[in-house]
């Protein structure tokens, strides 16, 4: 268990994170000490010397370390949270806020001159400023005014004894929108823990499983283990295609769910792929007004992506994802074997948007891709794990601060305006395994190369790493018809809207192009 805690300066984190890793019997470790060693200087004297910016890049790289590292209590300074790529780390972390007010925190740490931030004379606006960012990381509050650190140790550890555990070797990830809170557990032989990593759940009577054809060995052990967790469950099994993602399939489920009086209380299960997770969600988001959804994804596109954020759709014959919903569920559960043995099925695809979200995070991913090209490709498990650990750690990130793409949550689009024109085009019963999405980002890079936005480098590096992947890089498509389908495009906005990148990690949103220079990416992208 990798314990972090976080909270304004004077929170006290460091006493209580000292109880709590005693009584855990694990290391502690404290941010800023572990930086002060590394560099063999003050905090304080590098704040003065080299600037806070200077100072969050250090701190980003201890908290990936030891978020990423052996199990541990830590404790982060106050600040830590600001950087949105530790914030993306930290999803993967059991994070305890402890909340003090603006007055106490003041009188614990009037007389110590070694705070850096102590003298700025807008520190109350940087309190206030956090206060949500500790809120939204955080899976529990604990309050601290005048209260002893032993008995705040206490009620940490009383409800961390409540989160799920999972088996070694696996990650949960922790996402925090506005239509509910939930992990994403991902890791090896999870499909044999379900009934442990389902949340509390004591309003559910009875399930249904909504499976794979493909997929009925996974199935039935997930009936097993509902079974397990006193949850008996019907199973109905669909082809995880495009085609199931249709009015007629929702009316099929709808009335096998009426035909078996599943109540609103009641659990729906996925078990499949994108297309299965996707018309399952949305039955579950509108029968009985919105039931509990447990998601068990098993393709790698479903687990790195799709799976995490919310969305549900179906098709319609003049596109995909037309008609949809926003619905939480309450848990998804990525066994990272499946996904690995579903090598057909979903798995280039996953790679698509796993890289997708390296390219326009500023976090590691893309360095960490780079120099795990080949045991990814091969699926070793474990680097298989890692790289889409990351990637929901990404997405968590953006989708808790924007569930209903509002804002941030566009840039999650990048390439795909592109890819969604080239699948209409194609058919939406063509057989897609992330060709789509590659060669959409392909024709954003080319894009954004000629608005002048990246040089031609941040072009070969994403032909690098799409190729590294095993992904194509070139096609060709007609401007008229990428137009006519653009015309459907669920971003148009007074035209077709585009996100491009202004640099790696820098992406975007709602930009517009005209024809001329469309054109040109689209020659561009045919290698002409």
């Amino acid at each position: 268990m990798v314990v972090v805690l976080v909270g304004f300066m004077g929170a006290g984190k460091t006493t209580v994170g000292h109880i709590i890793a005693e009584r855990l019997g694990l290391p502690f470790v404290d941010s800023d000490v572990l930086i002060e060693q590394r560099l063999g200087r003050a905090i304080r004297d590098i704040f003065t010397t080299e600037g806070e910016a200077y100072f969050r890049q250090l701190e980003h790289v201890a908290v990936a370390d030891l978020v990423r590292g052996p199990e541990a209590v830590i404790a982060l300074g106050g600040g830590a949270v600001e950087d949105s790529r530790s914030r993306a780390v930290l999803r993967n972390a059991r994070v305890v806020y402890l909340s003090v007010s603006y007055d106490e925190a003041m009188s614990r740490v009037k007389s110590d001159e070694f705070r850096p931030m102590l003298h700025r004379p807008d520190l109350d606006e940087v309190y206030k400023r956090r206060l949500p960012v500790y809120e939204d990381l955080s899976v529990l509050t604990v309050g601290t005014d005048g209260r002893r650190p032993d008995a705040i140790a206490l009620d940490v550890l009383a409800e961390l004894t409540r989160l799920p555990s999972t088996p070694p070797g696996s990650s949960s990830v922790f996402v925090t929108p506005v239509g509910g809170t939930y992990y994403a557990h991902i890791g090896p032989n999870l499909i044999d823990h379900v009934g442990d990593l389902l949340p509390p759940l004591p309003e559910v009577e009875r399930g249904l499983i909504i499976e794979a054809s493909e997929d009925a060995v996974v199935a039935a052990r997930v009936e097993e283990q509902l079974a397990g967790a006193g949850i008996p469950a019907h199973r109905v099994a669909l082809p995880d295609t495009q085609a199931s993602k249709t009015f007629q399939s929702v009316e099929q489920l709808a009335s096998v769910l009426a035909d078996h009086a599943i109540h609103k209380d009641d659990l729906i299960v996925a078990v499949g792929g994108e297309a299965i997770c996707d018309v399952a969600g949305f039955v579950s988001s509108t029968f009985n007004r919105g039931m509990k959804l447990c998601l068990i994804p098993t393709t790698l596109v479903g687990q790195a992506d799709s799976a995490v954020g919310g969305k549900n759709a179906i098709n319609l014959d003049r596109g995909r994802n037309l008609v949809g919903t926003i619905h939480q569920p309450v848990v998804v559960i990525s066994d990272i074997e499946v996904a690995c043995a579903n090598a057909g099925r979903g798995f280039l695809a996953g790679l698509a948007e796993i890289a997708k979200h390296a390219l326009i995070s500023p976090s590691d991913l893309l360095a960490h891709l780079t120099g795990a090209l080949e045991p990814i490709v091969t699926r070793d498990q474990d680097a298989v794990r890692r790289a889409t650990m990351r990637s929901v750690e990404i997405k968590a990130d953006i989708v808790s601060r924007d569930e209903r793409e509002q804002g941030d949550r566009v840039v999650l689009n990048y390439g795909h305006t592109f890819a969604h024109a080239i699948e209409l085009i194609r058919g939406t019963d063509t057989d897609d395994q992330g060709e789509a999405v590659a060669l959409g980002m392909m024709a954003a890079a080319h894009l954004a190369f000629r608005q002048d936005r990246i040089p031609g480098t941040v072009v070969e590096r994403h032909r690098q790493l799409l190729t590294g992947l095993g992904l194509p890089t070139r096609g060709e498509f007609r401007l008229a018809d990428m137009q006519e389908a653009w015309m459907r495009d669920k971003k148009y906005r007074h035209g077709v809207r585009f996100v491009v990148l202004n640099e790696l990690g820098r992406p975007e949103g709602g930009v517009a192009a005209d024809t001329a220079t469309l054109d040109g990416a689209l020659r561009d992208l045919a290698g002409r």
